[in-house]
């Protein structure tokens, strides 16, 4: 199978793959990605397939993206990267010290500060990484809202509930 004839391919089956992703994950950007991978799937195992028996063809695809596009909803609604702690530390740790007593002081206050976050990172990890990204990281409410599936006022509140139980542990540890 040429260039051209993958493209034909392609364009001829991509809305079956995408339309199937679609009926799953009900997102058609996620469902293109999908519908890509599954072609691109194809494409690699090309000297195994029967081109000619479309109706076999046809059924693979449409299997094919079915599988994967519940594989990404099993991953997605379970599964999410975490800021890593690297990325955290140089956030909080942002300001230029003038002497050796305030740098010491700053970075015992770091440590204290990071085993407050990791704390809550493993008492609420979903509140922890919607934190990070809106205000650390500076990712929109929107943006956030529609990678975990929430509303915006859900994602406002819990950064609310968030800033509240970091101010709490943290005014335990200094009282």
């Amino acid at each position: 199978m040429n260039k051209i004839d993958y493209e034909d391919f392609y364009l001829k089956y991509r809305k079956v793959a995408k339309s199937y992703a679609y009926g799953i994950l009900n997102d058609w950007y996620m469902a293109d990605d999908i519908s890509q991978e599954v072609l691109y799937k194809m494409y690699t195992m090309r000297n195994e397939l029967n081109f000619e028996n479309e109706k076999m063809l046809y059924a693979l695809i449409r299997r094919a993206a079915v599988n994967k596009a519940m594989d990404y909803k099993k991953k997605s609604s379970t599964k999410h990267e975490f800021s890593c702690h690297d990325e955290t530390a140089s956030i909080l740790d942002r300001r230029i010290h003038v002497n050796a007593e305030d740098q010491i002081l700053r970075q015992e206050e770091n440590k204290f500060m990071h085993m407050i976050l990791e704390r809550f990172r493993a008492e609420q990890p979903l509140n922890y990484e919607i934190l990070i990204q809106v205000k650390f990281m500076d990712v929109s409410v929107e943006a956030v809202a529609k990678e975990f599936g929430l509303t915006k006022s859900g994602v406002n509140n819990r950064i609310y509930k968030a800033k509240r139980w970091l101010k709490e542990e943290y005014e335990k540890a200094y009282k």
